[in-house]
């Protein structure tokens, strides 16, 4: 079976279950459970899943998996719980060798690339420029791409070319999206800047997401016998060695956020009808004993307050774990047809009606790669849609029409990356450089 935000698929007689850490199903009891990039239960945003997929997991045996760094949280969480904590640790079958001088002497992608190297930029616009580069200068080195707004479908097949040895496509140009679920053929990873915006400020590459990425070159399923580092610019190998040659720091903290549950329990014994009251209450009440904290939410407290208008305007009723479950949806809070589609949901479902993806496809390629960014977002929305439509009631008509719809866009997406490596092809306009000069500049201030 699999489970996942958008889907769900049920085989007879299926005796394992794959989901999103999200998605664990609650309650049903196992021999064993697999969770997987256990490190990530410190994280800020979403550690709050990797806890409760560790706390709500009956099975006989548990297997954690991920870097190192998550050790002592989970130790503390079984002794919390009296259970038996075994530590097994497994060293890289292959040497990770640092390159001491960078790519070439003039720091870009003309000379230098060759097959197997995965070169890791941090927005589309280097990607895809880096990826013109290589392929204007050597044609015989055709580039994949993977980012993290490509549907995973996409990701999948360029991920399946990359490591085809019989493929013209020879080196791969991706976002630090290469460092989690994806198995590679990568010789050398290849790191475009160590700096990239986290959508508020400019920062420099975490020591354990150094470690994440420059760890898939060479791993044992490759048919290298060691994995090698490189930088385009000689002054981020400082950073990168003193990252490779360190343990990370233990993660010290595991996150929480409350439950729709506990949301409405709250609700019920505060009296209070507005979420993003109940929110912002819940959380300046809330205690939290060592060894844990709340994830962040405020995004969420602000989705919430238009729900609550929305809510209001439609004259209809929503109840507390209704206006949880929305407020929580994956929707960008920049991206305005997601929140309208949120808004929409809210509106339906206070109105007892049901709700259509209302997102359709274009019927001409992707001509620029403003275009192919258009497509990605369409995937995403119908994505967004499926998301909503899986926890409120949907007509089944509408759902596969979303369905159908995210193939198509798959089919038109890479179409589009198929022509962008193409003569008169996808254009872009941008200088890499130029942009990560900027950042620097930004980092250092």
């Amino acid at each position: 079976n699999l489970l996942t935000g958008q889907e769900k698929r049920s085989v007879p007689f299926a005796t394992h279950t794959a989901a999103t850490v999200e998605m664990m199903p609650e309650g049903s009891k196992v021999d064993v459970c697999v969770i997987d990039e256990i490190q990530l239960i410190g994280d800020a945003d979403r550690g709050y899943a990797w806890t409760r997929a560790l706390l709500g997991a009956e099975a006989e045996t548990v297997h954690v998996c991920g870097g190192l760094e998550g050790r002592d949280a989970v130790r503390r969480i079984a002794e919390e719980c009296g259970d038996d904590f075994e530590v097994v640790e497994y060293d890289r079958f292959n040497d990770l060798r640092v390159q001491d001088e960078p790519l070439n002497k003039n720091m870009d992608y003309r000379s230098g690339v060759r097959e197997g190297d995965c070169v890791v930029a941090f927005s589309k616009n280097d990607i895809f420029k880096i990826r013109s580069e290589i392929e204007q200068s050597n044609p015989d080195l055709k580039c994949c791409v993977i980012y993290g707004s490509l549907p995973p479908e996409t990701r999948a097949s360029q991920a399946k070319l990359f490591n085809d040895p019989n493929s013209p496509y020879k080196v791969l140009v991706a976002s630090d999206a290469v460092g989690l679920g994806l198995n590679l053929n990568i010789r050398r990873v290849v790191f475009h800047t160590i700096y990239k915006s986290n959508g508020k400020d400019i920062i420099r590459l975490p020591h354990s997401a150094v470690k994440q990425i420059a760890g898939r070159a060479g791993r044992r399923s490759s048919p290298y016998k060691f994995g090698e580092v490189a930088v385009r610019r000689k002054e981020d190998l400082k950073w990168v060695k003193r990252c490779l040659g360190t343990e990370i720091e233990q993660v010290k903290s595991a996150g929480l956020l409350p439950t729709s549950s506990h949301v409405s329990a709250f609700a019920g014994a505060s009296g209070e009808q507005e979420m993003s009251k109940i929110l912002t209450s819940f959380d300046e009440g809330a205690k939290l004993r060592g060894g844990y904290f709340m994830c962040k939410h405020g995004e969420m407290v602000k989705n919430a307050t238009r729900i609550d208008e929305e809510a209001a305007a439609a004259g209809g009723v929503l109840t507390a774990e209704d206006r949880f479950v929305l407020a929580a949806a994956p929707a960008n809070g920049n991206d305005p047809v997601a929140q309208e589609m949120v808004a929409r949901f809210a509106r339906g479902v206070a109105a007892g009606r049901t709700v259509g993806p209302n997102i359709t496809v274009p019927s001409e390629r992707a001509e620029s790669f403003e275009k192919l960014g258009e497509l990605c977002a369409k995937f995403n929305h119908l994505d967004l849609y499926l998301w909503l439509a899986q926890r409120f009631n949907s007509n089944a008509l509408e759902v596969q029409s979303a369905l159908t719809r995210k193939q198509v866009l798959v089919h038109m997406i890479q179409d589009a990356l198929t022509r962008a490596s193409d003569e008169g092809g996808l254009t872009l306009k941008h200088d890499y450089r130029r942009t990560d000069e900027r950042f620097r500049k930004m980092f250092r201030q």
